[in-house]
């Protein structure tokens, strides 16, 4: 055994290369800091799955914000499903928002590829119902001023603490899209917090378990009929990244 080789070269971090051409500016959050960052990479047949995740803080407003960039890939079929800016903000005390931003080539329903299309969920689990009103009235308004295409629906694959969630789509890969309702989302969810109170025993446990060992196995099922082999725990790590950091 070459000994210093092993002592210099055994395992180095991987390299987040990112083209930064496809990522978007942070929301206007005041004293927003990087805090962290996590790649997750798995490869499991023809298929590769790297995220790569970094966590912010800000201390003047108590927020703290996780952004996913994700490539899921058949390297055979060229089949994909890419977050492109994915992203969760939350306020101790105050629920969660997930806002899911995904372009894709393969339809998650029929597993057939089709068109690219660009589609952006924006949720508010565990909201109270005035919290709920106040967001998604908001976000409503936005969408109708900017005739994005829309719609709210009502999933039975979520708890009932979950809420509707709210989905817009549109043909192609469409980057303002994505761009326009992150800062529309994170802008209604500051306005939001800062109108309602906080809830000092608030328990994010629910959200986590359903997100990291539920959401996990589901979205494996949903990544096979794809054509994507996905390990439930690549999932599970990149679901607890996204909503970890609270009590």
């Amino acid at each position: 055994m070459d000994e210093d080789a092993f002592i210099s070269d055994y395992l180095q971090p991987s390299t987040d290369r990112l083209d930064r051409r496809f990522t978007h500016p942070l929301p206007d959050i005041p004293g927003l800091i990087e805090a962290g960052q996590f790649i997750i990479q798995a490869e499991i047949e023809d298929t590769y799955s790297v995220n790569v995740v970094r966590k912010y803080r800000s201390e003047s407003t108590g927020l703290r914000l996780v952004e996913v960039y994700k490539n899921t890939q058949n390297k055979v079929s060229g089949n994909f499903v890419r977050l492109v800016g994915t992203l969760s903000l939350v306020k101790d005390g105050y629920p969660f928002m997930l806002l899911d931003a995904a372009i894709r080539n393969v339809s998650n329903i029929t597993g057939q590829r089709e068109e690219l299309s660009t589609r952006v969920a924006i949720h508010l689990p565990q909201s109270e119902p005035v919290q709920r009103q106040k967001f998604f009235d908001h976000i409503e308004e936005i969408a109708r001023e900017e005739l994005i295409n829309h719609q709210t629906l009502h999933p039975d694959t979520v708890p009932p603490f979950w809420g509707p969630l709210w989905l817009a789509q549109a043909e192609g890969i469409n980057f303002d899209l994505i761009r326009s309702l992150r800062n529309t989302a994170c802008h209604t969810y500051r306005h939001v917090i800062a109108e309602t109170p906080r809830k000092a025993d608030f328990n994010y446990l629910p959200l986590q378990s359903h997100m990291v060992f539920n959401m996990s196995r589901r979205e494996h099922e949903t990544f096979k009929k794809m054509g994507l082999s996905v390990p439930p725990e690549a999932q599970a790590a990149f679901f607890s990244i996204m909503v970890s950091g609270l009590s």
